[in-house]
């Protein structure tokens, strides 16, 4: 039986959603400005197993091709899916009409095509479906941008959570777009929730503010689009012991993690970041110097 869950009271309040078995059900709705780019982290998938964003994102209203020709392009709603070395992206555009082909043919032997609503390639056939040049898949881990141009809509996402015990995804030296595998708020020093391998930190202590530079880094969007929280991987980091010396002041130590700008490690005291990253969030995040790995945890 599936497990109904109360989604979009959680997301909106950016907290965990409680993952109780692999046929746990929900959704989560990005309001977005019309006009206006925003990241979005799929974190659902169908009921049979799969990541078809024809039967994941819903919620948006969609422009007629055959009103507007090619120039639907600029008017849908769309979503752009990046690739796994994030140099390019596969478009889809959201249409009242979108094309497909039905399988048929007719007297003189050609396809027959037939029209419904959909998240479509740029000419129009309907993702995933016989002839188009773009699959639909939305790959695990892999966050996304979308856009409404004329109206500031929801994209609401619903589906089950993935029976996977982990999502790993590779993280190059240049940026890319990734988010959670499941649809939960996360730490990123919460070795429960996400585990990293490979990853190149650097010393503050022997670069000083330069570390900015050099270290592996992420980037999460605040709510509203407006600005990121930054983070930087350090060797050394530093977090308040919670006790003081003889004069009174902080004593701090060291430790690798996830620090804030300032090289202190998120969600400790006195740090100005907090780590989190919450439901339905995308980041950015580049290792710099070199790739890792990371592995979304259930």
């Amino acid at each position: 039986m599936k497990k109904i869950m109360f989604a979009a009271a959680v997301a909106a309040a950016g907290l965990a959603f409680g993952i109780e078995s692999a046929n746990t059900v929900g959704f989560h709705t990005k309001s977005v400005q019309a006009g206006k780019f925003a990241i979005f982290g799929p974190q659902f998938e169908d009921m049979a197993g799969n990541t078809d964003i024809n039967k994941l994102i819903t919620g948006v209203t969609g422009v007629s091709q055959d009103s507007l020709g090619d120039d639907f392009v600029k008017y849908a709603p769309h979503i752009q899916v990046p690739n796994a070395a994030g140099t390019g992206y596969a478009m889809y555009y959201y249409l009242t009409d979108g094309y497909y082909d039905t399988g048929t043919v007719d007297g003189e032997g050609d396809p027959v095509y037939a029209q419904k609503p959909g998240w479509c390639d740029q000419n129009g056939l309907i993702a995933g479906e016989e002839g188009a040049d773009a699959d639909g898949v939305l790959p695990p881990g892999v966050a996304i941008w979308i856009k409404d141009v004329n109206l500031s809509e929801s994209f609401q996402q619903a589906g089950q959570v993935s029976d996977a015990a982990y999502v790993d995804q590779t993280v190059p030296a240049t940026f890319v777009l990734r988010t959670h595998g499941y649809p939960v708020a996360f730490d990123l020093n919460d070795s429960t929730k996400v585990t990293f391998t490979g990853l190149a930190g650097v010393s503050q202590d022997s670069l000083g503010d330069d570390f900015v530079k050099s270290a592996p880094h992420i980037q999460v969007p605040n709510a509203a689009g407006t600005g990121y929280a930054m983070y930087y991987y350090l060797t050394d980091g530093y977090y308040d012991t919670g006790t003081v010396d003889g004069e009174g002041d902080p004593v701090y130590a060291q430790k690798p993690g996830w620090c804030d700008q300032n090289g202190l490690i998120a969600g400790e005291e006195g740090a100005d970041a907090d780590g989190i990253v919450p439901v339905g969030t995308g980041f950015w995040a580049k290792g710099v110097g070199s790739s890792f790995s990371v592995r979304f945890l259930k």
